[in-house]
């Protein structure tokens, strides 16, 4: 996908990583979250050690999700092989050795959480090591959420690292505002929050406008996708391959549709979550769907946790996929 504008936060991003000012990302799934930080981390990472975690395959287990960090730690320092071959085939029981910097794990007699802590350790040895700023960013941090342990060990170690600048991001915005936002979350005023927001119709013609000339009915559909980052970018990508404005909308409706249904599933696993989010689609209030209205803010919070719904403004909620939307609404079939 192409980076579209988003030149106000990668410029807001690069300057407060480089002043020691950590983030708190959030966005919907698809809204180029990951796009933007692999932007910044490609424009800084001449100055400083940049290391990315995708934490939504490990949150399950935490000594897979330890290997994992140990693997994208010794990637990042340009070294080669596998953690396998490091540590001698013993995984987390041995010491991890990088060039001249070592971090004893301990054997069986360790918890997981003291090895954990000293994995979490391991961006601030580096910048002092290396006399540089590190950037590490946790995507999908919310995934960890269910593991209350895990995340108050994760604040309570990088809380005094003072050469490492971080990145958390997630999809889930009710996670991400008991984790970062709450008073009594457990990185309340750790970070400066950012939401990223759908793209505008100006900023998406402006784009389009250096690369091929949009006709009305192309206009039309981009405004229909609501600026959707994903969508937006793949539509124009198919423009672009010299497809007509409709025959690239037909195309882009059919390859998503799989996707769009594994979202509905997903809304049926909540009892009248279907409902509650066609209300919306239809541009009426959830509160007037014949459910009791403690049962539609419980569904609402349901779906805002999964990501299908997004707050606007108070009592105001949107489905945070265009496509989705347009199904739900009766403006597309399945």
């Amino acid at each position: 996908m192409w980076f579209i504008n988003r030149g106000e936060e990668l410029k807001r991003l690069k300057e407060g990583l480089l002043r020691g000012e950590n983030f708190v990302l959030m966005a919907p799934r698809r809204f180029g979250k990951t796009t933007l930080i692999k932007k910044v981390f490609e424009e800084l990472k001449e100055g400083c050690k940049v290391f990315y975690f995708d934490l939504m395959p490990y949150s399950g287990n935490l000594e897979t999700l330890m290997e994992y960090m140990l693997e994208v730690f010794y990637s990042g320092m340009g070294l080669t092989g596998s953690l396998k071959k490091l540590v001698g085939g013993l995984s987390l029981k041995a010491r991890i050795v990088f060039e001249n910097i070592e971090i004893d794990l301990g054997g069986k007699e360790s918890s997981p959480l003291l090895k954990m802590s000293k994995v979490l350790e391991i961006p601030q040895i580096i910048s002092e090591r290396e006399n540089k700023r590190v950037l590490v960013a946790y995507d999908e941090f919310g995934e960890l959420y269910e593991s209350k342990e895990l995340v108050k060990l994760f604040r309570s170690v990088i809380q005094h690292h003072r050469g490492v600048s971080y990145i958390f991001s997630g999809s889930q915005e009710s996670i991400m505002e008991k984790v970062f936002l709450r008073k009594d979350g457990a990185f309340f005023r750790f970070g400066t929050p950012m939401e990223l927001g759908a793209f505008s119709l100006e900023e998406v013609l402006r784009f389009a406008e250096s690369k091929l000339s949009l006709s009305s009915q192309a206009i039309a559909f981009v405004e229909w996708l609501e600026g959707h980052p994903y969508y937006t970018s793949k539509y124009i990508q198919k423009l672009m391959a010299n497809k007509d404005a409709l025959k690239s909308f037909e195309e882009l409706i059919s390859e998503e549709r799989g996707y769009v249904e594994l979202l509905i599933e997903k809304a049926k696993s909540t009892k009248r979550a279907v409902e509650v989010l066609r209300a919306i689609a239809k541009g009426e209030s959830p509160y007037k769907v014949n459910i009791k209205s403690q049962m539609v803010s419980k569904v609402i919070e349901k779906l805002r946790h999964g990501g299908l719904l997004r707050k606007k403004s108070r009592g105001i909620y949107e489905i945070t996929d265009p496509l989705l939307k347009g199904y739900l609404s009766g403006e597309l079939s399945l």
